[in-house]
């Protein structure tokens, strides 16, 4: 039962290190910075749909079964399912959706000029500068986690994660203005939680509401806590 037990815990930590990780890396963007922001054109970031983790425990079995090996194999299998269940529905990226509204946000607020989007694979913030030398600033918003996994006394009854990251840097020096990460970690089982098959149902609507909730969670936070919208 221990292998069983052992991908949930994998998916939780992959959806929460990063809150670890902001202790040194968050960054609000300074008063002094947000006055600069007037009038100034950005560019928004997009990139490629990162892997979607679908954990069910006939799939986490496999690690409880073959040990180290069955672990690799297992997160294949349910990255293979994930980005299938991604693709077959048409689920989109919700960073996306996150960049939209902060940018339509820092448009009302400091009267921001948008100048379109590049979908880039670059991650180090210089060069993401030298890619959008044509604005002054770069928005970043990445997904940096999904997935879906049971809770591990229940294994009939599944559980959500969403974590993203957000950078703004100064096109013209290279310098982060702004960065912080988002997630929402590991619920309480309740009487809401969803099966699997209410997961799937209708297109996955229910899985695409859950994807929802966690992107409306991480704007908030982004808008109020990073940057100050």
């Amino acid at each position: 039962m221990i292998g069983i037990f052992r991908e949930p815990r994998i998916l939780t930590l992959a959806l929460i290190l990063p809150w670890f990780a902001s202790c040194a890396s968050m960054k609000p963007l300074s008063p002094s910075d947000a006055q600069k922001l007037a009038g100034k054109s950005i560019v928004k970031v997009e990139r490629s749909k990162p892997d979607f983790l679908a954990s069910t425990a006939d799939k986490a079995a496999v690690a409880g079964a073959l040990g180290p090996i069955g672990s690799g194999i297992s997160t294949s299998l349910m990255t293979e399912e994930g980005n299938s269940i991604v693709a077959n529905n048409r689920i989109e990226d919700p960073a996306n959706w996150i960049s939209e509204e902060l940018l339509k946000k820092m448009e009302r607020k400091h009267g921001m000029q948008r100048k379109g989007s590049r979908r880039l694979s670059v991650n180090k913030t210089q060069e993401i500068a030298d890619c959008c030398r044509d604005a002054d600033y770069a928005l970043d918003v990445a997904t940096t986690g999904w997935s879906f996994s049971y809770f591990p006394f229940n294994w009939a009854t599944y559980w959500v994660g969403y974590s993203a990251q957000l950078r703004m840097i100064d096109c013209k020096t290279g310098a982060v203005v702004a960065q912080d990460v988002c997630g929402t970690g590991l619920p309480e089982k309740n009487s809401n939680s969803p099966s699997y098959q209410e997961l799937m149902r209708d297109g996955a609507a229910r899985l695409k509401k859950e994807l929802k909730i966690g992107a409306q969670k991480c704007l908030s936070h982004f808008q109020a806590q990073t940057l100050g919208l």
